[in-house]
């Protein structure tokens, strides 16, 4: 859900509360010790297992902070259980049509998400896409993912009549996360490939708490780079676009950007269960387009990108 497919809206999740199995507590031995033997009192007590109760709420904690996390800019960060999770959810969200844009729209967010697969190390989620954990200790984690790059309508925004439509595509990346509570840390780095390639990385870090048991609050910075191809896609003008806009009675000079760091954000998220099954998750995101070559663009009419998300989650 919290989808961040308009201006960074990156993800979210909420790893469902799993079942565990229930530890049966040996019974005490009534009879006496036989003669010779170390007397029960002075034998060492055996150890026993936590309740199930401690045990069910520790994996409760575990899956709410994990699905913080993922709506944070550190998503493959964070507390991860082995064990199958689905997650599904609904929501809506407000925010530019396109990076740059001074339009906004409000639209559904349908939201699932999948974990636990092959003892944890394989996720599907529409936040993450396909992610595929090669190294996991438990604080640092580092895999591969494959996931949907963003195109963009011309018909979204009047500014970009004339334009040609950006198809959606692949992106191909991978990522390393640490987590040390209540700290998180993440770099990632993808390819966008099939029509308008680009490479793209970003470094994130976020801070969790939980302030109630069933609350569990993020705040995350992050900074992004792209190459000059990919920065081209999205805000740059050939002299034959340009032609072609000024044609339509929308001129627009021909411009060509320039890579480099073109993005900070801050989100602030927080997930909130109301039961066993059922969950509300609202994130705020605040986006700076930086640098000359975004902020030139005859395409950026506004540099400031808030947005925000809302939504209910069902855990299975």
């Amino acid at each position: 859900m919290i989808n961040p497919r308009m201006a960074n809206f990156t993800p979210f999740t909420m790893s469902s509360v799993l079942a565990l199995s229930l530890w049966h507590l040996p019974s005490a031995l009534a009879a006496a010790p036989p003669e010779g033997s170390v007397p029960v009192s002075q034998q060492p007590a055996p150890q026993q297992d936590a309740p199930p109760e401690v045990s069910i709420e520790a994996e409760r904690q575990t899956a709410l902070a994990k699905q913080t996390m993922i709506i944070s800019e550190t998503p493959d960060a964070g507390p991860q259980s082995k064990r199958l999770s689905v997650v599904v959810g609904l929501g809506a969200s407000v925010g530019p049509v396109y990076g740059g844009s001074a339009v906004t729209r409000v639209a559904p967010i349908p939201y699932v998400d999948v974990r636990g697969l092959l003892g944890g190390r394989l996720y599907i989620s529409d936040v993450n896409g396909l992610g595929l954990n090669l190294v996991d200790t438990g604080s640092f984690r580092a895999g591969l993912n494959l996931s949907e790059a963003a195109g963009r309508k011309s018909k979204v925004d009047a500014h970009l009549r004339g334009l040609p439509d950006i198809g959606e595509a692949a992106s191909i990346g991978g990522f390393m996360a640490y987590w040390s509570k209540p700290f998180a840390f993440q770099a990632t780095l993808a390819r966008r490939v099939g029509p308008h390639p680009g490479t793209a990385a970003s470094l994130g870090t976020t801070y969790s708490i939980s302030p109630l048991p069933n609350l569990q609050l993020t705040a995350s910075t992050s900074v992004s780079w792209a190459d000059a191809s990919s920065l081209n896609t999205f805000f740059g003008i050939s002299p034959a676009q340009a032609a072609h806009t000024a044609a339509v009675g929308n001129p627009l000079p021909p411009y060509t950007p320039r890579g480099g760091v073109f993005s900070v954000s801050a989100t602030f998220a927080a997930v909130y269960m109301l039961g066993e099954h059922w969950g509300l998750v609202g994130r705020v995101g605040l986006v700076d387009l930086i640098g000359n070559s975004v902020n030139d663009s005859p395409l950026t009419q506004r540099s400031f990108q808030p947005n925000a998300q809302i939504g209910v989650l069902y855990v299975f």
